[in-house]
């Protein structure tokens, strides 16, 4: 393969490379790190050229196989990590231009010493020097070695999207390479759909069916008015990538509160959530929730079985056996005295749901409630670390995992549909997750190859539920290789003919792996 050789290395030299977080498997010939979104654009160009499959890669933190390549060249972003300007917004919250592989880590830092880059102009670097450490990126996915680009390929949300949103909902610009290895520079607002499709910034046109109704998935679903900029997020590496983004920043609250309530009953759990997130709804102080999960028995059994082993969980209180569930929130805002009055309120409602006045960890702390977000964080890490234990006998196990999204009515109900259905095959699951948008995710360890085809049986019985009802099968997580196969099976025909369409003039090469592909 003739490409420069400074941007070019075969493998196996770069095994890691061929993994991330789903524990699948993957194939390559070649790897690139460019540095810039020039370099980058050569580099697909290259791949196009030579017909070569691409994959696109962050940091790998995803969990449904979006990274791992199936043959040809990989592109990684992580030398694509800096930042490269500071602006102030027309709406009084400023920007800062960062590549792709930039991860929310490294932007936090950023933030909190705010040193300007040398090849900065002199006015960008007095603002942000003036700002920087007064302001923050609302989005929290969590895993704060993903990167900016990899949570804007699946729209991350996170547990605080019920008063934030998704990552899309924060990116002002773009500069996006496109499968063709065209540079487009996109502003919100600038590009959007109408009836029959969008004009696109490379000077074409995508023509598509813009009328379909919302439901099974919100990967490329246009409709009129959308953004342009609001249809790439959460179109999974499938149709090129953030090579940089204009982030809006905004100053942190005044005020944070974080409870974890505990209950020796998993339905007392689900009527104080339900209550909850009625209560966000239809309260106008609701908007200070800013995350609501909950948590089953299994889940934190294996955070209490495992947290001695573990450093970060160490910093955590010990967790009482007797405890079937717990929900977790969080409450933001300015006015301090307000937000006391709501958590005074929630304690209350605690207690007449069954509560013990012993039975709550509570943090009004940045510290604090960082270890608190450790249990979120936690809980899916672990349950990767006991399939590894299982693969080891047996290779060829798989985590079946969902983030079904459902109508938030609905979502206690889906939470017993799991749990029972589950019970009943003799299945080992975990149920966790965002509570009040209907997003509860579900982990099952198949401990044997009977039992992971019983599992793939079982999300394939709650794809079909969940479609029936209006939701979404693929709601933060990505699709990557582990659900094109559910998608495929349960999607609408119209949606996935449309989706093919786009996908056939966006990347008519096919050169990154496309959704028309044979089942993985």
């Amino acid at each position: 393969m003739e490409m420069e050789k400074e941007f070019i290395a075969a493998l196996p030299a770069y095994l890691s490379y061929l993994h991330d977080e789903s524990r699948l498997d993957g194939r390559a010939d070649y790897i690139v790190f460019p540095e810039d979104t020039v370099q980058a654009a050569a580099a697909i160009r290259r791949a196009g050229e030579q017909r070569l499959p691409l994959t696109i890669q962050g940091a790998r933190t995803g969990i449904s196989g979006g990274a791992v390549p199936a043959g040809g060249l990989i592109l990684s972003t992580e030398k694509m990590n800096r930042a490269l300007g500071f602006v102030p917004g027309e709406d009084g919250v400023p920007a800062l231009w960062v590549q792709g592989g930039m991860n929310f880590e490294a932007l936090e830092n950023f933030l909190r010493r705010p040193l300007p880059p040398e090849d900065w102009e002199a006015e960008e670097g007095a603002l942000l020097r003036a700002q920087g450490q007064n302001l923050r990126f609302p989005p929290n996915p969590t895993e704060t070695t993903a990167t900016l680009g990899g949570a804007f390929a699946c729209n991350a949300r996170g547990p605080n999207s019920p008063r934030w949103g998704g990552m899309g909902d924060h990116v002002r610009g773009l500069t996006w390479i496109s499968p063709a290895g065209e540079i487009w520079r996109i502003r919100r607002g600038q590009y959007r759909f109408d009836e029959t499709g969008c004009a696109l910034p490379g000077g074409g046109r995508l023509p598509c069916d813009t009328g379909l109704p919302a439901g099974g998935t919100p990967f490329l679903h246009p409709r009129p008015a959308l953004d342009l900029l609001d249809f790439l997020a959460g179109s999974e590496g499938l149709a090129g990538f953030a090579a940089e983004l204009s982030l809006a920043l905004r100053p942190p609250p005044a005020a944070v509160w974080g409870v974890i309530y505990f209950f020796e009953q998993d339905q007392q759990a689900l009527d104080f959530a339900e209550t909850l997130r009625q209560w966000r709804e239809q309260d106008p102080g609701g908007e200070a929730l800013s995350t609501l999960e909950y948590y089953d028995r299994p889940s934190l059994e294996l955070v209490r079985s495992l947290a001695p082993q573990n450093t970060a969980l160490r910093q955590l209180p010990p967790i009482n056996p007797r405890m079937a569930a717990a929900v977790q929130v969080e409450l933001e805002g300015d006015d301090s005295e307000t937000l006391e009055s709501i958590l005074t309120g929630q304690l209350e409602l605690f207690l007449a749901s069954g509560g013990g006045e012993d039975d709550t960890w509570a943090a009004a702390s940045p510290a604090e409630l960082e270890k608190f977000r450790l249990l979120r964080h936690a809980v899916p890490e672990l349950i990767n670390t006991e399939l590894d234990r299982l693969r080891r006998n047996l290779p060829e196990l798989r985590k079946t995992a969902a983030d079904f999204m459902v109508p938030p009515e609905l979502t206690g109900s889906y939470r017993e549909t799991y749990r029972r259905d589950m019970e009943r095959e003799g299945l080992r699951g975990f149920v966790f997750g965002h509570f009040a948008e209907g997003r509860l995710h579900v982990n099952i360890l198949p401990e044997n190859p009977d039992a992971l085809h019983r599992s793939r049986t079982l999300l394939d019985r709650w794809a079909a539920l969940v479609i029936k009802d209006g939701g979404l099968l693929a709601a933060e997580n990505g699709i990557g290789r582990l659900k094109r196969g559910l998608l495929r099976r349960h999607l609408p025909p119209a949606r996935l003919r449309q989706i093919r369409s786009i996908l056939r003039v966006l990347d008519p090469g096919n050169l990154l792996g496309g959704f028309a592909a044979a089942e993985d």
